[in-house]
């Protein structure tokens, strides 16, 4: 008959205990790791296969080894342990200071070029805060990724989130001198049908682009020689001659400033995007992202 497998104090030692052997594959040695005899080692893992009701060790007179099942028993104590380091972290004292791990979610391009350098002075100033940051522009679930805090560019579609905004994002359309002195600027948005246009494709609205100017707003559906999933990619095409594009400010500043891309019709806006801090509700008590919410904020608030 089985035991009970509940997570009890006497189950975590034979759990201890098989793990230990199971990385020594040696009883005596195990045992003097676990601080106890073999024989009570030997009890305990046998107490163990006993309530799994499967055996953990193939044993001769020459060798022992894991069987398949044992193998899946010690990835499990290993994932255990691995849960338990880090809470024994997050629960030792830190002199007042927070702690902690947090998970944070980042879109590609923006979170490369404007957030990494803040996670990099942050984690230096708090290090007992261990940051993992994820750079991906698709749409993920905080709650499903066990995000802790997420930065989203553009418009917001989750309404159960608490969002703080923190700035936004100009986007306009660039190109490089070489395309513009192959071919004249266009000065009105219809004018873009007869450019080369390279696209991110992740924009909400694709390959349609919206523009205004004072009162006037017009919209144009380019059809792009090149379109690209990544705002760097196409950074990189505008920056070969390709033809024209959007960029973010982000980005494109610098290059403009050192006249490496042009601003093309300056005088039609796209939509600027908003950027938001996101996180679960209640989840800013936590001293650690509350930490990491006002470093930031303060930090996008200010101009790069």
């Amino acid at each position: 008959m089985n035991q009970s497998l509940e997570l009890t104090p006497h189950r975590l030692r034979e759990l201890r205990a098989f793990a230990a052997a199971a990385r020594r594959l040696n009883f005596t040695r195990a045992a003097r790791d676990v601080g106890c005899t073999p024989s009570v080692l030997s009890r305990r893992i046998a107490s163990l296969e006993t309530a799994i009701d499967g055996k953990l060790f193939l044993r001769t007179t020459r060798r022992m080894a894991l069987t398949s099942r044992g193998e899946q028993l010690l990835a499990h104590c290993e994932r255990l342990e691995s849960v338990m380091l880090e809470l024994v972290a997050d629960l030792r004292p830190h002199g007042g200071a927070p702690a902690g791990r947090l998970c944070v979610h980042l879109p590609g391009s923006y979170g490369r070029q404007r957030i990494a350098p803040l996670l990099a002075r942050f984690a230096a100033a708090h290090p007992q805060i261990r940051i993992e940051a994820t750079y991906d522009d698709a749409y993920t679930d905080l709650v499903a990724g066990r995000i802790d805090l997420a930065v989203r560019v553009g418009k917001l579609a989750d309404a159960q989130l608490v969002a703080r905004r923190v700035g936004s994002m100009r986007r306009y359309l660039c190109a490089a001198p070489s395309y513009l002195a192959a071919m004249s600027a266009p000065t009105d948005p219809a004018e873009l049908r007869a450019h080369r246009c390279v696209a991110f494709s992740g924009l909400r609205t694709g390959t349609l682009w919206q523009f205004s100017r004072q009162r006037q707003r017009r919209s144009v559906r380019i059809e792009p020689v090149l379109a690209c999933n990544d705002s760097m990619a196409v950074r990189d095409a505008l920056l070969a001659g390709v033809g024209i594009g959007i960029q973010g400010d982000y980005m494109a500043d610098p290059l403009v400033a050192a006249g490496r891309l042009v601003e093309v019709m300056p005088d039609w806006q796209l939509s600027r995007s908003p950027v938001h801090l996101l996180w679960l509700p209640g989840a800013d008590r936590a001293p650690a992202l509350r930490q990491l919410i006002d470093f930031l904020v303060a930090e996008l608030a200010t101009p790069a």
